[in-house]
């Protein structure tokens, strides 16, 4: 019940089909990641002090015992033991805080508030590896595309690489519209900037988000400012 029909034409529509089947798997040929398992029933006391002694993992690595050690033998088929039994090995939670928490800010919280209460966490560290990892490339990303971005007719779909100077679609007669917008640049900053107040980040990142929001201020301005009358002091 398949037929190559079914595959999207797209790029990597076939990555996921059963295309190629074979009756015997050799665990060389399977991705490295999953021979990365421990295959004991215990951990010898050299890990536990490793810990202590903040040892190097890849020295460590060696006094356990893993499915890459057995690679060539029988024993990469069999023999392969735990530490933990279980009623189920499919227990746990059913469905990810990562769906259950809705808005992006909520899961930044529930991520530094976890980094808090685990002793083996540093919480700074974490947030300034969310910011250098994820913020704050996802900002200069959209930055980029946004000066290089195309703008698109709602109505024909006609693309343009910059704005004609009749202001519309040569076309259709019809209205623009940008195809990144000011939201998507800025939902990082505020968090960005939240992170570097509440957590000990280091002076050069700190640099690089107060860089980002003049860059970001000199590219839309300030945000409007509600004026006030004087009913509203009293």
């Amino acid at each position: 019940n398949f037929s190559k029909a079914f595959l999207p034409a797209t790029r990597g529509g076939s990555m996921d089909a059963p295309l190629v089947l074979t009756k015997r798997i050799d665990p060389k040929e399977v991705d490295g990641e999953s021979h990365n398992v421990d295959a004991c029933d215990h951990y010898p006391l050299r890990v536990y002090l490793g810990g202590l002694e903040y040892a190097n993992p890849k020295d460590i690595s060696k006094e356990i015992d893993n499915v890459d050690s057995r690679l060539g033998s029988p024993a990469q088929y069999e023999g392969i033991m735990f530490t933990h039994d279980t009623t189920d090995i499919s227990a746990g939670p059913h469905v990810s805080s990562y769906n259950t928490i809705k808005s992006m800010s909520d899961k930044l919280d529930a991520q530094l508030e976890l980094g808090r209460i685990i002793r083996a966490v540093d919480e700074s560290d974490l947030a300034e590896r969310i910011l250098k990892t994820h913020f704050l490339r996802d900002i200069m990303g959209n930055l980029n595309s946004f000066s290089k971005q195309k703008l698109r007719c709602t109505k024909c779909g006609a693309k343009y690489r910059r704005m004609p100077l009749a202001g519309k679609c040569t076309v259709c007669g019809n209205s623009l519209n940008a195809t990144i917008y000011e939201g998507s640049i800025k939902k990082y900053l505020e968090p960005s900037i939240r992170m570097c107040e509440e957590y000990d980040i280091s002076e050069y990142t700190r640099q690089r988000v107060e860089v980002l929001n003049l860059f970001i201020k000199s590219t839309f301005g300030e945000p409007p400012q509600e004026q006030l009358d004087l009913s509203s002091f009293m």
